[in-house]
């Protein structure tokens, strides 16, 4: 069954409910179908073939959703990017993939067979009157194991990588998810993420499955977000950490009960104190942990009526995927013990796009032939099944011998009551004085006094920095470069070093990228995978500009906004 499947049963069995609700107002099942017929037959009219990549860098609006399913159901390859990326970044995704058609900027989609420009993309479908829309409507058969979807992500060498993502695997992701979270069709799911972003993405997905609607929020000011919250009957609203800050700093807006029933978060997660103070403002709502990463989508799921008892864990894991923990020798751990978390089953993704599996290291092939993906992320497994997240590999670093996470310092630190939020950049080296900055009123040596009750001498850092707000990136995801360059900066705040400083006082190096994804090599040409790698790229794609708003725009409300940096996988 090809994805395309989900919207054409909305469509057939709910024509006249709103599928979206975006800035140019509702649209039906039937009258957005309408406009994917139309978006199919421009498809074809541009040349577009059974296995072709479309790379789609515009807007993220009905036209971006029109132009994936009509992918999807013309058995092409949808590749979504965000139109924020620079050229030469654009232009390195385009040529590694090999796109048959690019919308985007001139400039970007030179390589592929053909370019146009977004504006132009939705004047043609929008304007055609019926013109695309002959022969638009037929659905090609596709296998269960052809692409449905290339979502670049970053790697730890800097070069994005195209996930390969089968019609098989999005499927069974869509419904484990759904499975655990429970959609309704009468739900009205609010989406301010980044439709290039696959945690937004999939919400369209969810959305169709269930015959729910979709609300994408526009730039109106968080206020307005409020006020649609309101306006449409919101029941649902997918979460990042800048996301539940602004909800629980402007919930006294509200002018009466909202209907948000759940609450869901991936990547970096919200503190527990801003977490509690969110469900306290829509009183009846349930806060939904989940886990997972582009490479195969979706891992685990806390169910909402166990966040209370275990606040820390992200759950038991979705149906059809299966989880070990390993130590370094690769023996699968007891219960209890902290080791890499390794995934396989339904939702774990084909590899990466051109890339032979003997050069990853990530992905590997097991005895039945199927994939597992080792995802460079540390945790455990309680004797009950719920999984403890406990940070990434490259979140490890040594400090007098011992082994030390960060995500261990600034889960302690935003324990102290008055922390908003807190990172702390990786050092330059081992003998480097580990830095920490906290958003917070308190001081410096207030947070040292706290923290030195929690944490022994090698886990207490060596500066504590006080700042008004924490840089996130677009995505609400921690922006760790940017903490390290700003407590690297000579007029960074100073602030009461240890009383005996562990380390000589210097700058540290920039810190990795909140989540540097598998950076290896990446399947043997996973079946269809024609296009060949072509070397380095740009630079890390999800933690270029991504807009925290719907409908492809950035709002630079949400970049001061506190956020709680547990884990931020790129695309989730």
């Amino acid at each position: 069954m090809p994805v395309s499947e989900l919207f054409a049963r909305a469509r057939a069995e709910r024509p006249g409910h709103t599928a979206l609700i975006d800035a140019e107002g509702p649209l039906t099942y039937d009258g957005l179908g309408a406009l994917v017929d139309r978006a199919a037959g421009w498809l074809r009219r541009r040349g577009v073939r059974p296995g072709d990549r479309v790379v789609h860098a515009g807007p993220g609006d009905r036209t971006f959703l029109a132009l994936m399913w009509a992918a999807f159901r013309a058995g092409a390859v949808f590749v979504p990017v965000h139109p924020d990326l620079t050229d030469d970044q654009l232009r390195h995704i385009v040529r590694d993939c090999g796109a048959g058609l690019a919308i985007c900027r001139p400039a970007a989609g030179a390589d592929a067979r053909t370019a146009v420009e977004p504006a132009r993309a939705a004047e043609e479908i929008r304007s055609a009157d019926g013109e695309f829309a002959d022969g638009g409507a037929t659905t090609v058969e596709v296998a269960d194991g052809a692409i449905a979807l290339l979502i670049y992500t970053s790697g730890t060498t800097g070069r994005p990588k195209g996930v390969v993502c089968p019609h098989r695997q999005v499927l069974a992701a869509v419904r484990a998810i759904d499975a655990r979270l429970g959609h309704r069709a009468d739900d009205v799911v609010l989406c301010r993420l980044p439709l290039s972003f696959d945690y937004g993405l999939y919400q369209a997905l969810l959305c169709a499955h269930a015959g729910a609607t979709l609300v994408l929020a526009d730039r109106g000011g968080d206020l307005a977000l409020v006020r649609a919250i309101e306006r449409h009957g919101v029941t649902v609203v997918p979460l990042v950490p800048s996301l539940a800050r602004i909800l629980t700093l402007l919930s006294g807006k509200l002018r009466g009960p909202a209907k948000v029933r759940l609450f869901t978060n991936t990547g970096a997660r919200p503190s527990r104190a801003v977490t509690e103070e969110l469900l306290a403002a829509f009183p009846g709502s349930v806060f939904a942990s989940m886990y997972g990463m582009t490479e195969c989508k979706r891992i685990s799921v806390l169910d909402p009526a166990l966040y209370a008892d275990h606040p820390d864990s992200v759950g038991h894991v979705i149906p059809g995927d299966h989880v070990r923990i390993t130590g370094p020798d690769g023996r699968t751990l007891p219960p209890g013990e902290t080791g890499e978390i390794v995934v396989w089953g339904d939702t774990v993704m084909a590899g990466y796009w051109g890339v032979p599996l003997d050069r990853q290291d990530r992905y590997a092939r097991r005895a039945d032939g199927s994939l597992e993906l080792r995802t460079g992320d540390r945790g455990r497994l309680g004797v009950d099944g719920l999984l403890y997240f406990a940070g990434r590999d490259d979140d490890l670093v040594k400090r007098r011998g011992v082994r030390v996470g960060l995500a261990e310092i600034e889960d302690a630190a935003e324990r102290v009551p008055g922390v908003y939020a807190a990172v702390a950049p990786r050092p330059a080296a081992e003998d480097a004085p580990l830095l920490l900055a906290v958003q917070t009123a308190l001081t410096a040596r207030e947070v040292r006094e706290a923290l030195a009750r929690h944490l022994d001498p090698a886990r207490l850092p060596d500066r504590i920095v006080p700042l008004d707000a924490l840089p996130l990136t677009a995505n609400g995801k921690p922006d760790r470069a940017a903490v390290a360059r700003l407590l690297a900066a000579p007029e960074a705040p100073e602030a009461p070093e240890a009383p005996e400083p562990l380390e000589a006082p210097e700058a540290p190096e920039a810190a990795d990228a909140a989540r540097p994804e598998a950076a290896g090599p990446g399947p043997a040409a996973v079946p269809g995978a024609a296009g060949p790698a072509t070397g380095p790229g740009p630079g890390p794609v999800p933690d270029a500009p991504e807009a925290a708003a719907g409908a492809g725009t950035t709002d630079t409300t949400d970049t001061t906004a506190p956020l709680r940096n547990t884990h931020a996988p790129a695309g989730v």
